[in-house]
Formats: C-alpha cells, structure tokens, sequence
C-alpha cells in the first residue's frame, strides 16, 4: 500500500515538473508576443505621431499640398482597425519634421500627402542654379504690436516664404566706344590712338555685335523664330532694324561659321557608327518654275551622339549623302532609303543597320485605321523596346547590353518573326497592313542587325528627335530664302546641335566663337572651337583658376 502511495506521489511530483516546465515556456512565449506587440505597437504610434504632426502643419502648407477632407479620420480608422501596418509599405509617408532648417524651402522637399496632389514623386524642384534676390519684408518699428500678456513687443520668431519666378526682358544698349588720340599739338606729328577694349566687329562696318548676332542665330535657328518676329522683339526695345539687315547679319554669321562644319564633317568621318536621316524644307529659287523648289535637310550623327554635321542640298538625290560618307569605314543606319545603297556594294563595305521605328510606324497606321491584326506586332515591339529601357537603365555598356539583347529580345524577335510570317498569309494586297508587313520583310536583315552588336541603337530616333527643331523652323519660316541661305542654315544648325549634345550653353558658345573668328583665330586650330573642345578648354581653365586661388590662400 505504501508503495503504490509512493508511486503516485512520485507521478505527481513529474507530472508537476514537467507543467512546471511548459508554464515557464509558454510564459517565455506570450513575453516575446508581448515585446514584439509593444514594438509594433511602437513603431504604428510613430507612425501617427508623424502622420498628425503633418495634418497638424496645414496652415503652413502651401494650398496644393492640403489633404483631402477627411484624410486625418481615414487615417485613424485604419490605426484602429489594424491595417496600417500592411498599407503603410503601399503609402507614401509623410515626411518628418526634422532635418533642414525652417524656413530654407530649398533644403526641404516634401513629398505629397497620402491621397493629395502635388509635384510628381522624384522630380528635382526647377531654378535651383539660378540667381536669387531675397527681399525681407518686416514690420516697421513703430508697427510692431505688442503682447496682450505682457504688454511687451512681440519678438521675430521665424518667417513664411513666397517665391516666384521674375522676367525681365533682355537689356539690349548702344556701345559706344571713344578711342582718344594724343598727338603734339605744335607739330601734329605722332598722333597715337587708344586701343580699342572691345573685340572687332564681327561684321566690318556694320554695328552688330557678337551678342545680338548670337541671339539672333540661336533664336532662327533653336527656337524657330522668324526673323520678322526678331525684329518685332527689338522694337519693343526702341531699336528698328529693317529684315533685310537682319537677315544679311544671319547669312554673314551662316558664312562666318563654314570652316567650323567642315572640322565637324572631318571628325564625322573618322567614328565608328554614323546615323542619319533627312526632313524636307523649301528654298525660294527663281529659276524654279514655282518659285520655290523643296530642298532636303540632312543631320548626320557620328557615334550615337559625339558629333553633327548637317547639310542642305536642292534635291532627295543619293548623290548627296553618297559624297558626304565618301570615306567613311564606320556602319551606317538609316531608315532604308535606296539613295544610299551603293555605299554597301562591294567587299570593303560598312553594314546597314535600320531602324525599327519607323518599321513599327507602319503598323501603328494600320491599327489606327482600324486593322486590328496589327496589335500583336505592336504588342512586340513594346516589349523590345522596354528590354532597351532596361539596359539603359542599368548603364550598360555595349557588351553588357548585348549578352541582355540575347537572352531577352532575340525570343522576341523570333516571336516577331512567326506573327509577321502567320500575317502575310491573310492580309490583302496594298492594305496598310499589307504595306506595314512588305516594309518590314524586306527590312529585315537591317532590322534585326542591333541584336548581334550592343553598339547600335534599335531604331533611328536619336536622329528623329534632333531633326524636330528643323520641323519647327519648316512651321514658322515656311522657306530659307535661297538655296545658299539653306546652306548657310546648315552651318549654324551643326554648331548649334553640337551644343545641344555636348551640353554647352549655346548663347555663351556663340558670342566667345564669333569674336575669337572676328579676331582672326587660327584656321589650323578650328577643331579647338567646337563645342566639346571649347568646353572641356573652359572647364579646364576654371579649374586651373580655382587652383591658382586656393594656393593664394594658403
């Protein structure tokens, strides 16, 4: 009997032991849920806290960065309900008070309120490099009300910012310069006279300066702003000028600046990829039974975009760009025009590359025009193009975008392949399908030529998006004024492109350029003034200043 009694006792006490040891478990697990809960619990009241103190901060907002009505309730509700924890990596958070100092709005960049409207996410605020004037604008010591507490002036503690962008039209004066002369006033021999501080005209005898020619350039040009429109602008500054002064100072620049496009061709000549393509413009010419004759102009694009040369000539003939890549060991791409197809004969010849652009083009006509069967085809041509997104993206170089091009556009363009063939089946003959479909099959070789080298682009619309101001000038100017006008429009269209690719201002550019000419620069040092060698000179020049004065300095 007592030894049964003992056995129980005994299963009692491990039996204790052993809840003794799940207690103390479980205990150690509901202190971790309990610490975890806390945590989260933490981390949502942190959450809030920023949220309120950015609803509580509306008054000093400006309007377009208010919450919708009811957003701060919303706000709780899904506190309250749990889920702000899950929505919160959906959202926006506002952004926390802390960080640039109250009152620098250029330190400060809030992101928009969940739900309200605002700048677009990532977008750097514009006029951060340009000069600012700062007016302060305070009470008047006598106005200064005071504390209905402690019957004391109130104190400055902070202020609100307004900015806006101020124009001023361009200040266009009359330079006159007075060169004295000394001389003895006995004799009247030795007569000496200063020397001029500015540099020579530009134009002998005329009173244009580099200046007023550079905008006058850059506005024709870049802008599209006839040369009436010019001179109505000077008007307004009480200067009256007639078009035809202005348009012979245009033509004069036009020449001046001839020698620098043919350096332009010359290194053109010497890349390995040259792009190009052309746009239509007008030319008057008497001898023409119209009166005007529709001349063509050509950009040429060295290298993607290291270089432009432009031309203009009075007809579409292949004779043009023929002679302009004469010379040239670099590929070519081009839309497939035919005028170019004896540059490709022959066992030293370049390689064709075309450009899918406009080959897609023509299957967006057809789909617009109701054929739907061009959808898959676009449908591709969108994944194609978004594989080219991605490599640029990535910063690849031309191997890496390769080896990208062959794991995931050459399916693609096998898919391309077999949707076009299974097409040309089914479609009637001279539809725009048809059309779209004929285009790309005879194409196809150049088409496809990007996806064997990361060097070449997938379509021509470096060159397209270049050739925009061109169409701009079409609109206003409607014609150059003869073929050699068209000419001399090519010369300044390749400097200022140029400018555009290397990322030079195109003002500052023009007005150095066209008084280092003026001042007879050397015609073997012209390379030197381009736009990419002007720049890089001018940095290094700044630099090598910035140098000189930290060595002053200690």
């Amino acid at each position: 009997m007592a030894a049964a009694r003992r056995k129980q006792i005994e299963g009692a006490i491990a039996a204790l032991g052993s809840l003794k040891g799940a207690v103390a478990s479980e205990q150690s697990r509901i202190l971790d849920e309990v610490v975890a809960l806390l945590a989260s619990l933490d981390g949502e009241l942190a959450s809030l806290s920023a949220r309120l103190r950015w609803h509580a901060s509306a008054p000093f907002r400006s309007k377009k960065d208010e919450a919708p009505e009811g957003q701060l309730a919303f706000e709780l509700l899904r506190m309250l309900t749990g889920r702000l924890g899950q929505a919160a990596a959906a959202d926006d958070a506002p952004p926390s008070d802390h960080g640039a100092p109250e009152g620098d709005d250029d330190a400060t960049t809030e992101e928009d309120p969940p739900g309200g409207r605002g700048s677009r996410p990532g977008r750097e605020r514009r006029g951060r490099g340009l000069r600012r004037k700062v007016d302060e604008v305070k009470l008047a010591e006598g106005a200064v009300p005071t504390c209905p507490c402690c019957t004391k002036p109130l104190g400055e503690m902070g202020f609100d910012t307004r900015q806006r962008y101020i124009y001023q039209p361009a200040d266009v004066y009359l330079l006159e310069e007075r060169l004295y002369k000394y001389g003895c006033r006995r004799c009247g021999e030795g007569v000496v006279t200063a020397t001029p501080t500015a540099p020579p005209k530009p134009i002998p005898g005329g009173m244009a300066s580099s200046s007023l020619l550079a905008q006058l350039a850059i506005g024709k040009v870049l802008d599209g702003t006839p040369v009436e429109r010019f001179a109505k602008q000077l008007r307004r500054q009480d200067i009256d000028l007639s078009t035809s002064t202005l348009n012979d100072w245009f033509g004069r620049v036009g020449d001046m600046l001839a020698v620098m496009r043919r350096a332009c061709h010359r290194q053109l000549l010497t890349c390995d990829l040259i792009s190009l393509d052309d746009t239509p413009v007008r030319a008057r010419n008497p001898d023409h039974p119209a009166n005007v004759q529709t001349g063509r102009q050509w950009l040429y694009l060295g290298d993607i975009g290291q270089i432009a040369y432009a031309e203009f000539t009075p007809d579409w003939k292949g004779t043009h760009p023929q002679r302009v890549l004469e010379g040239a060991r670099a590929d070519i791409q081009n839309d497939g025009y035919a005028g170019i197809n004896p540059l490709f004969v022959g066992p030293d010849a370049p390689r064709r590359i075309g450009c899918n652009d406009h080959a897609r083009r023509r299957f967006v006509q057809a789909l617009e025009q109701g054929d739907r069967r061009a959808q898959p085809v676009i449908d591709l041509y969108r994944a194609l193009y978004h594989v080219e997104r991605t490599a640029t993206e990535r910063h690849l170089d031309a191997t890496g975008r390769r080896a990208l091009r062959q794991a995931e556009s050459v399916p693609l363009w096998r898919e391309l392949e077999r949707v076009i063939t299974d097409l040309a089946l089914k479609v009637d003959k001279k539809t725009p399908l048809d059309k779209a479909l004929y285009y790309w099959t005879r194409q196809q070789p150049t088409l496809r030529a990007f996806l064997d080298d990361g060097r070449f682009p997938i379509s021509n619309a470096h060159v397209e998006r270049l050739l925009r101001v061109v169409s701009t000038f079409r609109k206003n100017s409607l014609f150059v004024g003869s073929l050699d006008a068209g000419e001399r429009y090519a010369n300044l269209l390749t400097l200022l492109l140029n400018c555009e690719l290397a990322g030079v201002n195109p003002y500052v550019y023009l007005v150095d350029v066209i008084d280092k000419i003026a001042a007879d620069w050397p015609a073997d040092r012209v390379a030197e003034l381009l736009p990419r060698a002007w720049l890089a000179a001018r940095q290094a020049e700044q630099q090598a200043k910035g140098h000189a004065a930290a060595v002053a300095v200690t």
